[in-house]
């Protein structure tokens, strides 16, 4: 018997890895799946929530109105920098969800098999095969049975930790270690969740002194609830995580009426040590798609989101059947998550909320423009950077310093120079997308 050959294996079959091969397969294209785990399953590591251009690709591949159906729509968000408060709605018809895991990867692997894809759990790819330097297929383990397969393109979607990512060597750049650490767990949502006026948003992200909490409303009538707590304090969390967890989000004004005298359903969980970065994201016969290729930080939420974006573009480069689009979907990848990447670095940093940021929230509140503009950077169709108009923040900097707080010129101009990192940033991208084209 020869060996079995596809036009594409995918190895990883979450989020992204599901969703390219529903794409691929509808598009004519023979598609091998696998994952190394029994699927489908939790992902214990994941705070699940999708933005709603992840919807919109969730709609594409047939699986957005059975997420609606079980997981509560938020159609509003509040955003907290100590005394700075807004809540911003999405833009009209437009919604954020947060499907636990095991039922959003189970659906997305159905419509990859619905499509015609070939799918495989429990099948651990332990090599690739190679040609003259390129890779022509893989080499897996099937409950303890050895298999190869043979294909035109391997591509990795097996998450932050890829197998195929080391396998092929691929560099890592602007990396960083995280932070801060992350744990959360789920409490049922109480009463007045959906009654009291005062709880009238389905997410909230609050930032007071050094720690960042969140909050998810999610299947069940769950609310999932985190904290992003300094690393330097995340070793005393080990011994007794939900004691630890609970009196750090009972700090919160937000939060405490929720998890007071409750406990969470299930265990706490947790992630100590992350690491963000981009990888090289295409080769001679092999891609990166999602985490395996790019990984920003959880502050931003925006995981699953990335995956499922780039899941439809990289279908697209391979569906052109030329080698060079893949080469070019790496570059667009990186030219687009730029901005986000560079947030999320912000968002979690260490360093005191400048004034100037709790001011402009403040301000933002009770401006209707910038909340839309707010909607638009939640949509992806804005840059965080972009979000507040230089001059309109100068103004609020220089009325500051005038009564007596110069140091909100300072933090303008700390600002100002980056922005212009991130642009310099972007525009290198741009000029290694362009020499692709």
């Amino acid at each position: 018997m020869g060996i079995p050959n596809y036009d594409v294996i995918i190895v990883g079959a979450r989020c992204a890895g599901a969703t390219l091969a529903t794409y691929l397969a509808r598009a004519g294209a023979s598609v091998l799946l696998l994952d190394k785990d029994k699927q489908p399953s939790d992902q214990i590591l994941s705070t699940h929530t999708i933005h709603p251009p992840g919807i919109d690709v969730l709609d594409e591949v047939g699986v957005g109105e059975p997420i609606r159906s079980k997981s509560p729509a938020t159609r509003m968000m509040r955003l907290r920098k100590n005394e700075g408060v807004i809540d911003v709605p999405f833009a009209e018809g437009r919604a954020e969800y947060c499907p636990r895991r095991k039922r959003l990867d189970g659906l997305l692997q159905e419509a990859a098999v619905q499509a015609g894809a070939e799918f495989l759990d429990r099948t651990r790819v332990s090599g690739l095969l190679w040609d003259s330097g390129r890779v022509v297929g893989v080499q897996a383990v099937q409950r303890d049975h050895e298999r190869v397969f043979s294909a035109r393109l391997v591509v990795g979607a097996d998450g932050r930790r890829s197998t195929v990512a080391s396998l092929v060597n691929a560099t890592e750049y602007l990396g960083y270690d995280a932070p801060r650490a992350m744990y959360w767990a789920y409490w049922d949502a109480p009463d007045f969740w959906r009654t009291d006026p005062a709880y009238g948003v389905g997410m909230y992200l609050g930032r007071l002194g050094a720690v960042i909490r969140v909050v998810f409303q999610t299947d069940d009538n769950l609310i999932l609830i985190g904290s992003l707590t300094p690393l330097d304090k995340a070793s005393s969390w080990r011994s007794d995580p939900l004691d630890c967890l609970t009196r750090d989000l009972i700090q919160d004004p937000f939060i405490r009426p929720i998890v007071e005298g409750s406990r969470p359903e299930g265990h706490v969980r947790g992630t100590v040590r992350e690491r963000y970065f981009f990888r090289t994201g295409a080769g001679l016969g092999w891609a990166l798609v999602g985490d395996a290729g790019h990984h920003k930080d959880f502050v931003l939420g925006d995981g699953i989101t990335e995956a499922l974006l780039q899941a439809r573009e990289l279908a697209h480069a391979i569906s052109s059947g030329v080698e060079k689009s893949l080469y070019q979907w790496w570059r667009a990848r990186d030219v687009k998550a730029i901005p986000l990447f560079f947030f999320g670095q912000d968002e979690a940093a260490l360093t005191p909320v400048p004034e100037l940021v709790s001011l402009a929230l403040s301000r933002a509140a009770d401006d209707e423009s910038l909340k839309a503009r707010f909607a638009q950077m939640l949509d992806h169709r804005l840059s965080p950077y972009e979000v507040f108009q230089p001059g309109k923040v100068l103004k609020w900097a220089l009325s500051g310093a005038l009564r007596g707080k110069p140091k909100l010129l300072a933090e303008f101009q700390r600002m100002g120079r980056r922005i212009s990192q991130v642009n310099r940033e972007v525009k290198l991208r741009k000029a290694l997308a362009a020499k692709e084209a």
